[in-house]
C-alpha cells in the first residue's frame, strides 16, 4: 500500500473513531433520585400537560420547542410538557440553558436562582414545589445544535427508562428481561 494510501486510510479511521466519541455524560447531581423523579413524571403526565419552565438567555430555543425536545429525551412514556411561568409551584421540569448563580436553588421562585451571564452549565431538574427530587448537570452548551441536544439529553438521564423494573420477571431477586437493541 502506498504511502498516501496509507496516509488517507489513516485519516479516515481518525475521523470515524472522532465521529463516534461520546459527548460527555450527563452527571446526576447527589442527593437527587431519577427512579422517583420518573414516577411522579408518570404520574403528573396521566393528568395532562406538565409544567416546563425554561431558563435561558438567548431566544432558542423557544419554550415550545424547548418543551417538545424535553419530551423527546424521556423514553418508555407519552409524557407532554407545556411552558409555564418561573413562578409555578407543585410538580414540573426546570431546565437552565445557562446555569445559575445557585445551582441548588433552581426549584426556587423566580429571582433567587438568577441566570448567570455566562454559560457554565446546563441544569436540569425536576422539582416538587421548592425541592428538587433529581438534578441533572451537563456540560456548558454553546450553539443551538448543542443547546437543543442538551434538553433532551438532560430528560434522558433525569427521567431514566424503568423497562426492566416494569416488564422483566423477578427470579428469586434477580431481574430478567427480553430486549434488544440496534444502534451503530
Amino acid at each position: 500500500m502506498s504511502t498516501s494510501r496509507r496516509a488517507g486510510v489513516s485519516i479516515g479511521l481518525l475521523l470515524l473513531a472522532a465521529g463516534c466519541a461520546r459527548e460527555p455524560p450527563a452527571t446526576i447531581e447527589p442527593g437527587s433520585d431519577p427512579a422517583e423523579a420518573r414516577r411522579q413524571l408518570a404520574a403528573a403526565a396521566q393528568a395532562g400537560p406538565v409544567p416546563f419552565v425554561l431558563l435561558r438567555l438567548e431566544d432558542r430555543p423557544s419554550e415550545a420547542e424547548a418543551a417538545a425536545l424535553a419530551a423527546r429525551g424521556v423514553s418508555g412514556l407519552a409524557v407532554r410538557f407545556a411552558p409555564a411561568p418561573p413562578t409555578t409551584g407543585g410538580r414540573r421540569l426546570v431546565v437552565a440553558l445557562d446555569g445559575l448563580d445557585e445551582p441548588a436553588a433552581i426549584c426556587a421562585p423566580a429571582g433567587q436562582g438568577a441566570v448567570a451571564p455566562a454559560a457554565r452549565a446546563v441544569l436540569a431538574a425536576w422539582c416538587e414545589e421548592d425541592r428538587p427530587v433529581a438534578r441533572v448537570r451537563l456540560p456548558a452548551a454553546v450553539d443551538r445544535v448543542e443547546r437543543e441536544r442538551a434538553l433532551w439529553r438532560a430528560t434522558a438521564r433525569l427521567f431514566p427508562d424503568d423497562y426492566a423494573d416494569t416488564y422483566g420477571w423477578n427470579l428469586f431477586g434477580l431481574r430478567l428481561t427480553i430486549g434488544g437493541s440496534f444502534g451503530f
